[in-house]
């Protein structure tokens, strides 16, 4: 025999052998089809209420969550008297050594703020370019010119 009639009677052999191991299988029954679709269907149950519970739990976490925040909000919005003068350091009066306590502000930036005043805004001193917008926003409420 040739190479390639002993390769297509391999091939066929076995097919044949493949085709008599499945046929030796029997199918399952409907009575266990039954009990296996009852069981997963149970596990999806069980699976479902629990996962009901936890967005339960999840879903008043962030009801509250929203209610502390807007309670802050109003609160913010109601204060009628932000933070007092007395409590902002004046820039055209502060110490270098009071002005280096704000954060962000080095004793030679607290030095450059002195030397340029005075100021007529507390915003100038990003206008004069001694402070970048986020520095500034770091200490704008910290601080106020008279």
């Amino acid at each position: 025999m040739n190479g390639r009639l002993k390769s297509n009677l391999l091939v066929f052999v076995t097919m044949i052998g493949l085709g008599l191991l499945a046929a030796c299988n029997p199918p399952a029954s409907d009575q266990h089809l039954q009990e296996q679709a009852a069981q997963a269907t149970e596990q999806a149950k069980q699976g479902s209420k629990e996962a009901l519970a936890d967005a339960r739990v999840a879903a008043a976490n962030a009801e509250k969550a929203v209610n502390d925040v807007a309670a802050g909000v109003k609160q913010g919005l109601d204060n009628k008297t932000p933070a007092a003068a007395g409590d902002r350091m004046d820039l055209n009066a502060a110490s270098e050594a009071d002005l280096a306590s704000l954060p962000g502000i080095s004793v030679g930036k607290a030095r450059q703020i002195v030397e340029h005043r005075p100021y007529t805004s507390s915003h100038d001193l990003v206008k004069d370019g001694l402070l970048t917008e986020r520095q500034f926003d770091e200490i704008a409420p910290k601080v106020t010119v008279h």
